[in-house]
């Protein structure tokens, strides 16, 4: 089961400085078992705040990483930085489809559901 992980990290100033020196954490993390994506942006219009997206093949996957080097590292330059507040959630997932058909257009249906 893949697993999601997705939120926002409030920083005590600007959050791009501190996102652009992770470059290096972002990448060991990116080349963990089983990480499908490890993405972090500033939130537009909100220069404090950094979202956070994270797909991982399997919780093993997730629950290697949140013990490994890489979430270390990554957890101490975010407080050397400065947080001011977070909200960060893993989500299981049980099933996946694209929102948009062949045509562009909205599926015509999304989980069983008719949409239009």
């Amino acid at each position: 089961m893949q697993v999601i992980v997705a939120g926002w990290i409030r920083m005590e100033s600007e959050a791009a400085p501190t996102l652009l020196s992770a470059q290096g954490h972002i990448d060991a993390a990116l080349a963990e078992k089983g990480c499908i994506a490890y993405e972090w942006a500033v939130y537009p219009g909100k220069t404090d705040t950094i979202f956070v997206f994270e797909q991982w093949e399997t919780i093993e996957d997730l629950l290697a990483h949140l013990n490994d080097e890489p979430y270390f590292a990554m957890g101490g330059h975010l407080e050397s930085a400065g947080i001011a507040g977070a909200e960060v959630l893993c989500h299981s997932v049980t099933g996946s489809q694209n929102i948009y058909g062949n045509d562009g257009l909205i599926a015509e249906e999304i989980f069983g559901i008719r949409t239009r």
